[in-house]
């Protein structure tokens, strides 16, 4: 047992950094056992601690402020590490593009980690399959998202059930907002109607219901969400797999 947590935990993560340093791939130092979590939560923690200063769309340094540190420290592409396991970051457009062909499905994807921690949330459809799983599924669902398909389905928005119950919960909650401002006159949180816009739309395409109706499931999804967050929380600690 204490020849495989060595090798796990320390023999193979150096390897690792070596062949990739070969290659040019470097990265922020890890520390043993938790490697470079704890400069990603000081960093966020340190972006979000303030309000932004302007409404903006260009939100990345504040949601992932490693990324552009250590982007800009050690090159397009880089490494840092979740615990002893490696998380290689490419911001080139077209090696994303070659690395997420199909020809390259069997050696890329998604880690242990990431899917032993969503299994129970996610479970395997496309955001966690691997390999020639998630090549198929790719196949499958990207017809439903190109550009010809997304006008049609716009243009059959009033006409379709579901997309015109998605329209009208969005709607209402457009003007539940308008509402909301021009009662108070000042900034409005927008979290609560969100989250019920999401409900609403949840249960009337899944179940046909209101969001009153769905929303004893709503807020199990959600409770399994938070279960979900805090049991993968120290997947990286030896022993607790």
């Amino acid at each position: 047992a204490v020849c495989v947590t060595v090798s796990c935990y320390y023999l193979t993560p150096a390897r690792i950094r070596r062949v990739l340093a070969s290659q040019g791939v470097r990265g922020p130092p890890p520390r043993p056992l938790v490697g470079n979590l704890r400069d990603v939560s000081a960093l966020v923690a340190e972006s979000t601690a303030a309000d932004m200063a302007s409404l903006s769309h260009d939100i990345v340094a504040r949601l992932l402020p490693h990324y552009v540190l250590w982007s800009n420290t050690y090159g397009r592409r880089f490494v840092y590490w979740y615990g002893s396991e490696p998380r290689v970051c490419v911001t080139e457009a077209g090696m994303v593009r070659e690395l997420l062909s199909s020809r390259h499905a069997h050696v890329t994807g998604k880690s242990w980690l990431q899917r032993q921690g969503a299994k129970h949330f996610i479970g395997r459809g496309l955001l966690m399959a691997n390999g020639a799983t998630w090549s198929h599924q790719r196949h499958v669902v990207a017809p439903a998202f190109m550009a010809d398909r997304l006008k049609v389905t716009h243009r059959l928005a009033t006409a379709a059930p579901l997309p015109a119950a998605m329209v009208e919960c969005t709607r209402q909650t457009v003007r539940a907002l308008r509402e909301a401002v021009a009662r108070s006159g000042n900034e409005v949180e927008i979290g609560a109607h969100m989250a019920r816009l999401a409900g609403d739309v949840i249960a009337r395409t899944e179940f046909d219901t209101s969001y009153e109706t769905g929303k004893r499931i709503f807020l199990l999804i959600e409770e399994l969400q938070r279960l979900t967050a805090r049991s993968s929380r120290y997947l990286w600690v030896p022993g607790s797999q």
